[in-house]
């Protein structure tokens, strides 16, 4: 009867949390709302400017979604990662690079969990307005020294590095001269921007507000407490931020995905609906062929969003729960985000074949197009990173677990101390 009543207590807690974080989601989403033409009138500028406005970057720090997965400790939300993803989402229907580098800010903010305490303090105190970029693309070293780590590296597409404070950066660890294998060997830091060195290299055909520079760092001493320990429980957060970097990447990506989708069904549907300029000429919207499409592509985006609902509530409620997740929810994560992305280019391709003169002039749609191809380009939305999506939905052996993003099969030895 005792560990009924305590099983009750528990679902009743985990409950009033839930309806909480809703409440945290529901007025973030109305804030979102309410400054979204300002958002608008600020991607061409941007474009222009290769980065965000500093009105773009004010106006999302003002609504709290980059504090989104930093923990509640830390003046953060706290959430969990699926319960922000319609505000992700929602940014990415306005603006593509806002929403690059908005995700870029809230995802990286959860690696901060991994931080020594006394780390994560230090960082948020005095006021000051803190914000991440992060990088995955290149190669880096960290050297162990008496005095801490020397790291070192070139990286390309250093999504949100020109609004950054600081910036999350892998390297392979050396320890007493010798590379530490993988998984174990590959550590993130956490560097500050003035070490960091812009080598520009961002001619791209969309997302050019973000602003994704290669960059470098030389030979930059930081202590030995800097390094984001993703191989160990979180410090901060608890069970919000406890799935870590299996579930941050996946997540990261999502809500630019289906937010893109449904801005080019809608802008679509303009184009569609345009009265022609010869008199008496249907418009495309009124053609057969044009409304299949548009119904075909409409259930594609519903259903693409309809299954990552589905897989992050998945993810939420196990996390919820204290629990880690299976290693078919991890499957799913990583499916859910390729076929998303399939989903949206898909879209995109058809926007541009179908929309004439609009999608080949500069303006808007020309803009969300190119933005949402750009960001399908992503390594993370390869068709190749389903061959152990596929190997693991087979069946794959038991002891098979997903290693790093992409990386799955038998956990190897952790090396001696």
């Amino acid at each position: 009867m005792n560990i009924s009543v305590s099983a009750d207590a528990l679902s009743a807690d985990l409950a009033r949390e839930k309806q909480d974080h809703q409440k945290i989601v529901d007025d973030i989403l109305a804030k979102v709302e309410e400054i979204s033409g300002a958002l608008e009138e600020e991607a061409a500028p941007s474009e222009e400017l290769g980065k965000l406005t500093d009105k773009a970057v004010d106006l999302l720090f003002s609504t709290g979604m980059p504090q989104a997965y930093i923990p509640k400790e830390l003046g953060g939300k706290g959430l969990f990662p699926g319960e922000a993803q319609s505000f992700l989402s929602r940014v990415a229907y306005y603006d593509g690079s806002l929403a690059w580098v908005n995700t870029i800010f809230a995802c990286a903010g959860l690696m901060v969990s991994y931080l020594p305490e006394d780390v994560s303090e230090e960082l948020f105190s005095g006021g000051k307005r803190i914000s991440f970029s992060a990088v995955s693309n290149g190669q880096g070293t960290a050297v162990k020294t008496d005095d801490g780590w020397v790291v070192s590296g070139r990286y390309r597409y250093a999504s949100a590095i020109k609004h950054a404070t600081h910036v999350f950066m892998p390297a392979m660890k050396i320890i007493d001269g010798n590379p530490v294998p993988p998984p174990f060997g590959m550590g993130f830091f956490l560097i500050p921007i003035e070490a960091v060195t812009d080598r520009g290299n961002w001619d791209t055909i969309g997302l050019q507000a973000t602003g994704s520079v290669d960059i470098e760092v030389k030979d930059h001493l930081i202590p030995l407490t800097h390094e984001v320990d993703v191989m160990s429980p979180p410090k901060r957060g608890g069970r919000a931020v406890s799935g870590g970097m299996n579930v941050l990447i996946p997540t990261m990506h999502l809500g630019f995905a289906i937010g893109t989708a449904e801005r080019l069904l809608d802008e679509m549907k303009t184009v569609g609906n345009k009265k022609p300029p010869v008199p008496g000429a249907k418009s495309i919207g009124e053609k057969d062929p044009f409304r299949i499409e548009y119904a075909q592509h409409a259930m594609k985006a519903a259903a693409a969003r309809a299954l990552v609902d589905d897989v992050m509530e998945s993810v939420d409620n196990t996390l919820r729960k204290g629990e880690q997740l299976s290693t078919r929810q991890s499957t799913m994560l990583r499916a859910v985000n390729i076929h998303a992305h399939d989903v949206a280019r898909d879209i995109a391709e058809w926007a541009f074949q179908r929309g004439g003169g609009d999608a080949l002039r500069e303006g808007r749609l020309q803009r969300i197009i190119r933005d949402t191809l750009a960001g399908c380009q992503h390594f993370f939305a390869n068709d190749q990173n389903y061959v152990n999506v596929g190997f693991e939905l087979m069946g794959a052996p038991d002891d098979h677990m997903w290693l790093g993003l992409f990386d799955f099969g038998p956990m190897p030895s952790a090396p001696a101390a």
